[in-house]
């Protein structure tokens, strides 16, 4: 039986691949891109490429080919900043492609579907503090103040029907994602990494979000533990509604995260230039996500603080710039 990955190149979808690999299971790994690197073929068992979920006859010919799957994963789904900027298009790919990989998994009798959601769904009237994916369900009329966490809005109720069929979706609420690669995408949240690039070089950094809004963060050990903790979850312990959870990691405000940066970097410099979208979506959600639910039903709790994801992105940036050709 294998485990199947949509979005398996992404930046999540690698490195649940890799953290799926790493204990043995066998992954049919699918993306959009014409080809995936090496080093992420080498961890799966079958690549599927230039697959567009947006046509339900190109998902329905993987789940033919593909039969022996116990697990989906789909991870289909621009950020908020590109919703922001295209919000036709990525409803098309998070919405309807959400609906074509169900309807597909139906007509396949594949029931386990996991999804993962994002702080973007909650809006101004959501809490502020010890945030759950429980909350959600139990205010679904509720705005969220962008077409982002509509989006995902949408993708919840798809869920709920599949459910209904007898279906096992499972959903997780995700932070903003750090990490110590070199690369990321256009999120609100990746302001982290790029001030943390910037101390490495001895830049100064350009801040686009408020100095003191305290956003929800994840560092990417973590974040695979809680993941696959909520896969691997037998169906009765999953005693929250609709069987979502928020995954907890960290929070900070940009000058915490900068006075942290400046044990390593004394002179480190920044300026503020709000961004409009990155300013309204930090604005919007919580500060902290809870750590109850997924503690008592999941048996995950968050291990990597704030100076320990500092030191270990910081570091990483670090040695490449060393190590790189001048």
């Amino acid at each position: 039986m294998s485990v199947l990955v949509i979005g398996a190149g992404g930046a999540v979808g690698k490195r649940l691949v890799g953290a799926l690999a790493a204990r043995g299971e066998r992954i049919v790994a699918v993306d959009r891109a014409p080809e995936l690197p090496d080093s992420l073929k080498s961890k799966v068992t079958h690549v599927e490429t230039n697959v567009d979920v947006r046509d339900f006859y190109s998902m329905n010919r993987i789940f033919k080919r593909h039969r022996f799957v116990h697990t989906v994963w789909n991870l289909a789904a621009p950020l908020s900043v590109e919703t922001a900027l295209n919000p036709s298009v990525a409803e098309q790919v998070t919405i309807n492609g959400m609906r074509n990989v169900l309807w597909a998994m139906y007509e396949a009798r594949i029931p386990k579907i996991m999804f993962t959601d994002s702080i973007g769904s909650f809006g101004a009237t959501a809490p502020r503090e010890n945030c759950t994916a429980r909350w959600l369900t139990e205010n679904p009329a509720q705005d969220p103040g962008s077409d982002y966490g509509r989006q995902k809005r949408g993708v919840r109720r798809l869920l709920q029907e599949f459910w209904r069929t007898g279906g096992d979706p499972r959903w997780a609420v995700l932070p903003g994602v750090l990490h110590s690669e070199a690369s990321w995408g256009n999120g609100t949240t990746e302001y982290a990494l790029e001030a943390l690039l910037a101390a490495a070089k001895g830049e100064e950094f350009v801040c686009k979000v408020d100095l003191d809004v305290q956003l929800p963060m994840i560092y990417v050990d973590d974040l695979m533990r809680g993941l696959l903790a909520l896969q691997d979850a037998e169906a009765p312990r999953l005693r929250e509604p609709e069987r979502g959870y928020a995954i907890p990691g960290l929070s900070f405000t940009p000058r915490e995260l900068f006075d942290e940066i400046r044990l390593h970097v004394p002179d480190f410099k920044y300026t503020v230039e709000l961004d409009a979208n990155m300013s309204k979506f930090a604005k919007l959600w919580p500060n902290t996500l809870s750590v109850r639910e997924p503690s008592e039903d999941l048996g995950y709790n968050p291990r990597v603080d704030l100076r320990e994801m500092v030191f270990k992105v910081f570091m990483a940036h670090r040695e490449r710039l060393i190590n790189s050709p001048s």
